[in-house]
């Protein structure tokens, strides 16, 4: 029994090494980010090195912000941010806002070596438009079975009451209606600001309805509690709306809240966001269900984060000292000072390998991608090796300790302190992240 037990130890092991090791892949992070009324002002321009440590904190592959006032700032965000942290990244045709009267734009940013924008398009709706960007991932095998993506960005009417809640589930709706026109095994993300208070929102029960034409799910699942059926209260919302228990905004939610990250906005460089603290969860990417189901680009579990959150700044502001935890002080510091929001980000893997990857050029493991204790690797170009990351398969960044360097090129990593399983070791030069194992 025991031979036979230590049997399908080894040959699981052995099957884990063998995929590690040959089978390709490519991981895609997904960042949605309500950048605070950015254009090329002098304010703006002042924050932007923040958003800059952000980007190489988080690594995203495909950007999606709201609340870009034009195309000037849209251009300025991309030279000075984004091009600096990977110049790989491209952005997508800029388009003014059709819808209602408000100025604030979304647009999309992405890494040209891993996705190819086919297409844009404006899908006009209540508030703001919803802007459509069809992309194809640039596997090895792209042209001969393509993998394609379609990226929606809105931003829905803000506040409470019900004339608010009625200009989101319209916007909704128009989404909803649109994804009748495309074909229904479409891989879909949808993402933006909406401004739901409560899972309970017709705008949120609407996108969800199993029912639709393409069916959206949110990543995480977190519901709040249901209203109470009662056919004397007209308006549960605002019936309610005195009890946090319906509602996301309140302690048991603390750890997916993304708004607002400030108690005051005294001393900051854009002192124009919203106060109250960390208290609702307004910023969301939703997906199609066959983001579950499908083999060939598929969302990786547990990668669904509020950046900067650690769960316990609850009514704070992001940079308390309280608020510590697996996202540093810098990184929160950061946060603050560039946005009122805090970006939400998911991975999605495909087995196939992108058509152009520098990884193996890039960063060599030395014998062996499993050890026990040190974690021997070769960089081949020299990269910053204090800009090296360790992170679990669910997305946590772990703490990279190294040893002293027996070359110029060459890195000892110290994984003692890591328990037994599968980790991905990451830098921003990598197009996709390795995969090593602790044994």
């Amino acid at each position: 029994m025991k031979y036979n037990v230590f049997k399908r130890t080894v040959l699981f092991l052995f099957l884990v090494l063998f995929t590690t090791l040959n089978y390709g892949q490519t991981r895609i992070k997904a960042m949605m980010y309500n950048i605070l009324n950015y254009s090329d002002s002098e304010v703006s321009q002042n924050k932007t090195p923040f958003l800059s440590t952000i980007l190489n904190e988080v690594n995203p592959d495909l950007l999606m912000v709201c609340e870009v006032v034009d195309e000037i700032g849209s251009d300025y965000l991309f030279e000075n941010a984004i091009i600096p942290f990977n110049e790989d990244f491209e952005k997508a045709p800029f388009e003014e806002n059709q819808s209602g009267s408000n100025s604030l734009q979304q647009m999309v940013y992405y890494n040209s070596k891993k996705l190819i924008l086919e297409e844009s398009k404006v899908i006009t709706a209540d508030t703001r438009d919803i802007n459509q960007y069809t992309f194809k991932i640039n596997t090895e095998n792209a042209e001969s079975n393509p993998i394609r993506m379609e990226v929606f960005v809105t931003h829905l009417k803000a506040s409470s009451g019900e004339n608010n809640r009625d200009k989101r589930l319209t916007s909704i709706q128009s989404f909803v209606s649109y994804t009748n026109t495309i074909a229904n095994d479409s891989y879909v993300l949808f993402a933006g600001d909406f401004n739901f208070y409560t899972s309970n929102e017709e705008g949120y029960q609407y996108l969800i309805d199993d029912r639709n034409p393409i069916i959206m799910i949110d990543p995480i699942d977190r519901p709040a509690t249901p209203f109470p059926e009662d056919p004397n209260i007209a308006d549960p919302f605002e019936y309610y709306n005195s009890s946090s228990i319906y509602f996301w905004r309140n302690n048991s939610f603390a750890d997916i809240h993304t708004q607002s990250t400030r108690t005051s906005n005294s001393g900051l460089i854009d002192d124009s966001g919203s106060t109250g603290g960390l208290d609702d969860r307004f910023d969301f990417i939703m997906m199609s269900e066959n983001f579950n189901t499908s083999s060939d680009l598929f969302y990786v579990n547990d990668s669904y984060q509020e950046i900067g959150n650690n769960g316990n700044c609850y009514n704070s502001f992001l940079s308390n000292t309280n608020c510590s935890g697996t996202y540093s002080q810098t990184l929160r510091n950061a946060l603050i000072e560039f946005s009122d929001h805090l970006p939400v980000v998911m991975e999605i893997e495909t087995p196939e390998n992108t058509l152009s990857t520098e990884v193996v050029s890039t960063i060599k493991f030395v014998e062996s991608n499993s050890t026990q204790d040190y974690l021997n690797i070769f960089l081949t170009d020299n990269l910053d090796k204090n800009n090296i990351k360790i992170y679990t398969t669910n997305g946590q960044l772990i703490q990279v300790k190294t040893q002293a360097n027996t070359s110029d090129n060459s890195l000892m990593i110290d994984v003692r302190h890591l328990s037994k399983g599968i980790y991905y070791l990451s830098h921003q030069k990598l197009k996709s992240p390795l995969k090593f194992i602790k044994i």
